[in-house]
C-alpha cells in the first residue's frame, strides 16, 4: 500500500480545482473532464491533491478563464473570512458551513 505524503498546497489547489469544476455546473469530474479533453484519472488525480504538470494546470486555468495568478490568489484567499462566507452563499459551494453555529 502507497503512503499518503500529502502536500498540504496540492490539497489546497486540488479543492480550488473542485470548486471551480463546481461553479461551471459540473458536478462530476468524469463529465468535465470529458467535455474538456482531460485525462478522466488524471483529472480526478489533481483534485485528490496530486501532482499537477505545469502544462496542465495552464489548461485548467484556460478552461476556468483565470490567470494562474488568479487561481494561486484563490488558492491562498479561499480560507479567509470573508472569502469564505462569499462561497457559503455560492450554490453547489463545496464548503461545509461551522457545525457550532446555531440553526
Amino acid at each position: 500500500m502507497k503512503s499518503k505524503n500529502t502536500n498540504p498546497i496540492l490539497v489546497n489547489l486540488g479543492s480550488t480545482l473542485r470548486q471551480l469544476r463546481m461553479r461551471k455546473g459540473f458536478k462530476s469530474a468524469e463529465l468535465f473532464s470529458f467535455e474538456n479533453e482531460l485525462n478522466r484519472t488524471a483529472y480526478w488525480r489533481w483534485e485528490n491533491g496530486q501532482n499537477i504538470t505545469m502544462k496542465n494546470l495552464l489548461k485548467l486555468c484556460d478552461i476556468h478563464k483565470i490567470s494562474p495568478k488568479e487561481l494561486f490568489e484563490i488558492i491562498e484567499n479561499r480560507y479567509s473570512i470573508q472569502y469564505r462566507n462569499e462561497l457559503l452563499n455560492e450554490p453547489n459551494s463545496v464548503l461545509i458551513k461551522n457545525k457550532n453555529k446555531k440553526n
